[in-house]
């Protein structure tokens, strides 16, 4: 593992993961969007590595971008005008911002997801939700799982038929070769489904007092974790209740002052959302000492 908060009891997973994307969808004022948009880009870097700057700079900034420009040249509210469109609508200012806070609230809630399929892993999944909910845990990871199943099985069709001499060469020829090759792939994956669900009933998976090995077990510093990271959603979410956090973009901008009040909240969001890398830094750090030592 990559970080050493992947190792933690998947309990701490969820609830930190539940915390954060609920909170990136609740908190729109531009501070809390942006220690969000900092510290899930920072901890998907630290996980996938150099490559997620890549896919942030050429599919998530775009996107950002993009619906940004969709909102300001299709909605219309607002009271500061900046020029008029070609269709004699008006671009306001609360248009354009409001775009860029909407964009961003997708590009956090899926970077910080992106971290989720890091973390929380196949094994994990199923030990949060096998016992209580196994059918549906079960569904769920096999659709996760089908998709990129179902591409690679597609790629083997696609080279099967080309070294077999069946590709057809012509105008629409392109289109055959992928229904001929989606058709085969359709197929395979009937057939699969069925031989997994076979499988899985065989082996008695749902039924009542079927016991189940698990790795995992809840360590005093995993509870230390849980009750810290309570205590923080607990603050955060005192803040936003009693008036702290407050952000509207229509048909005025009106964003809450730098209050003390909103200053202690913003503290508490950021150590929330930048938790994983401080528990990585607490790690190497102490593995550095014990490595002075020897």
């Amino acid at each position: 593992m990559k970080s050493a908060f992947c190792r933690c009891h998947p309990a701490v997973n969820l609830i930190f993961f539940g915390g954060v994307i609920v909170f990136a969808m609740l908190l729109n004022h531009p501070l809390f969007l942006g220690i969000s948009m900092l510290s899930s880009l920072a901890y998907a870097v630290k996980l996938k590595g150099k490559p997620m700057l890549k896919t942030f700079f050429l599919f998530l900034f775009p996107l950002l971008i993009g619906v940004t420009l969709i909102n300001a040249l299709t909605a219309h509210y607002g009271v500061t005008k900046l020029c008029t469109l070609w269709d004699g609508n008006s671009l306001t200012l609360e248009s354009i911002v409001y775009g860029a806070v909407t964009g961003a609230l997708v590009v956090i809630t899926i970077t910080w997801f992106m971290c989720w399929n890091e973390v929380v892993t196949e094994d994990k999944f199923m030990h949060l939700f096998g016992k209580r909910m196994p059918h549906l845990a079960l569904l769920v990871l096999m659709v996760l799982r089908f998709v990129p199943l179902y591409i690679n099985q597609l790629k083997e069709v696609m080279d099967a038929r080309k070294n077999a001499g069946l590709e057809s060469e012509g105008k629409f020829a392109k289109i055959k070769n992928a229904c001929h090759a989606v058709s085969g792939v359709v197929t395979w994956a009937l057939e699969h489904s069925i031989e997994t669900a076979d499988s899985m009933k065989s082996r008695g998976y749902g039924l009542k007092g079927r016991t189940s090995y698990s790795r995992f077990t809840l360590s005093p510093a995993d509870i230390t974790m849980v009750a810290a990271m309570i205590i923080l959603i607990t603050v955060i979410a005192a803040g936003k209740i009693f008036g702290s956090i407050n952000a509207s973009y229509n048909p005025v901008i009106r964003l809450s002052g730098a209050t003390p009040l909103l200053i202690f909240t913003a503290a508490f969001y950021a150590f929330y959302c930048f938790l994983p890398i401080f528990f990585d830094i607490e790690e190497e750090i102490r593995w550095n000492r014990l490595y002075a030592k020897t």
